[in-house]
Order: C-alpha cells, then sequence, then structure tokens
C-alpha cells in the first residue's frame, strides 16, 4: 500500500509529491491531454508520461476521467465514448482501476436509476473484462448539504451499492471508496468497510468533520454543520479503516483528494494546500509502510 494524492499530469506535481514521499498518484483526465486515446501519436505520448511517474517512483494506481451524470440524454453518447477511452488508456499504461461516477436519473428517488445504470454500465462492464481494468464508482453524491438530495451520482448510498452490484454482478464493477460522504450521512466507515471492504478497488483518502454544536442547533440543512478536509483533521479512524481495508484482501494504495478543506485550501500559490497534503501525508504514515 502506498500513499499519494489526486493530481493531473504535471512535471511540477510529481516533482512535490517525490519531494514530499508520496509515491502513488490518482491520474486524473478531462480527455484533453495530449496522450489520450484518439489524439495523434497518443499511444506514444502515455508510453512518455508513465515513464515520469516511474522514473520518480511514483506508482499511476486510479485513473480517474468520468466524474459527469452519464445519464444525462444530451451527453449520454459523448461519455459512452469517455468512459471507453479512459479504460484504453489505462490498459496501454498497465493501470488497473478507472473511476467516476455512475450517473443518476436527477430529481428522481435514487432506485428509479437502476433501469438505465444496467443498460449503460452493463455495457461498460464487458468493455472493462476484455481489457482487464476494473471499473470503480466514488460514493460521492454531488447533492445539496452532502446529501443525494439533488445530486447526478446514484452510488451514494450503501442500499444502492446492494442493488447495483446484483443487477450487475461481475468482479470488475466496484468502489472507489470514500469514507467523507459517508461520515456526512452519519455512516460508520468502520462498519461498512466490514460489509463491502471486497468491493473496494480504490481509496479517496479525505474525511469529514460533523460540528455537533451547529448539528444540535440547527440540524443537517445548514452551511458548516458538515465539512470536508483533509485526513487527520476528521471523524474517520483511520488506523481501523486501513485494517479492514488489508483484512478484506484491498491491494491499492490510499490517494488524497484534496481542494475539500475549510483551511488548508488557496487557489493560487498553493501553499495551504501543499500544507494539508503534507499534513496528511506524515499522518497516514503512522498506519502505512508504503512498499
Amino acid at each position: 500500500m502506498r500513499i499519494g494524492f489526486l493530481m493531473e499530469y504535471s512535471k511540477e506535481r510529481i516533482g512535490f509529491a517525490k519531494k514530499v514521499g508520496f509515491k502513488s498518484c490518482e491520474l486524473k483526465v478531462t480527455g484533453k491531454e495530449d496522450f489520450f486515446p484518439g489524439k495523434d501519436g497518443w499511444e506514444t505520448k502515455a508510453e512518455e508520461m508513465k515513464s515520469v511517474y516511474e522514473e520518480n517512483g511514483i506508482r499511476i494506481s486510479c485513473i480517474g476521467g468520468f466524474y459527469v451524470n452519464h445519464f444525462d440524454p444530451q451527453k449520454e453518447e459523448e461519455y459512452k465514448k469517455l468512459v471507453r477511452n479512459v479504460i484504453l488508456l489505462a490498459e496501454r499504461i498497465n493501470v488497473k482501476v478507472v473511476a467516476g461516477f455512475a450517473g443518476r436519473i436527477v430529481g428522481r428517488p435514487l432506485e428509479e436509476s437502476i433501469p438505465k445504470f444496467k443498460e449503460i454500465w452493463g455495457e461498460h462492464v464487458k468493455f472493462a473484462e476484455d481489457h482487464g481494468v476494473k471499473i470503480a464508482f466514488e460514493n460521492c453524491p454531488m447533492g445539496k448539504f452532502h446529501t443525494p438530495s439533488g445530486g447526478i451520482n446514484m452510488m451514494c448510498t450503501p442500499y444502492m451499492w446492494e442493488i447495483a452490484f446484483n443487477e450487475i454482478d461481475s468482479e470488475f464493477i466496484g468502489l472507489e471508496w470514500d469514507p467523507s460522504h459517508l461520515i456526512c450521512m452519519f455512516i460508520d466507515p468502520v462498519a461498512n468497510l466490514r460489509k463491502f471492504g471486497k468491493k473496494v478497488f480504490h481509496v479517496h483518502a479525505k474525511d469529514a468533520h460533523v460540528n455537533r454544536d451547529l448539528l444540535s442547533t440547527y440540524g443537517i440543512w445548514y452551511p458548516g454543520v458538515i465539512e470536508h478536509c483533509f485526513p487527520g483533521f476528521g471523524d474517520t479512524d483511520w488506523n481501523l479503516c486501513i485494517k479492514e481495508l488489508l483484512r478484506s484482501g484491498y491491494d491499492g494504495d490510499l490517494n488524497i483528494e484534496g481542494w475539500h478543506d475549510s483551511v488548508y485550501r488557496d487557489t493560487e500559490s498553493r501553499k495551504l494546500e501543499d500544507t494539508g497534503l503534507i499534513l496528511s501525508f506524515k499522518y497516514l504514515s503512522q498506519f502505512v509502510v508504503q512498499d
């Protein structure tokens, strides 16, 4: 197991990661990169990109590439192509997991998205199986106040995971597990792993904190009652979570998802953001011996 963070391809960020001691990353792609499938010479450029990470001792443990609403009828075909190309990129550079959202029929009960989910992702899973790449869905609701209300991702509650995994029974479909979203819904991450650990293909190391004083006064529908944060500053028992991940057979990495902490965040200098990454790296390193 290694510790890394979510990043777009950047030699500057790779240099920062190496200096701190990170040994993995989740590579975030948009489809606009010159190494993305469909671009001229993409295969060679993808190999060159991979080599830069390898030369710096950083493993690409996952490619994050489709955090969109796949059920949007005006974008459905575009997003289908996007998913296939992310899988092809992963195959090309020997990355075993790709990640993103499942999509959702917005404004309707979560269960009503299941037929469309089976239609779209049943095809994607067959494609992924043929190319030896696993699909992991992040459990972020993308809704108001960190809830499923109005969100674009049906794979945001354990109940929906159970239904979805029953509808598409494949070893190539699982979770990009992020405990911060469970904390926001008052779900115990450790208990959650005991039930779903074998379906975890990738981990977003992000946390959340419930401000109990605000909660008891205003309830959950109030700004600041629940806030996302870096690991080490939230309510997740990371030592126990990592132990449960290992117990379930997880052989992937922990990749910190930044840009969410209300204090350790800035948009220009990256000074506070990088401070948060460094502090989280030191915190998680108590529980991980990087291989």
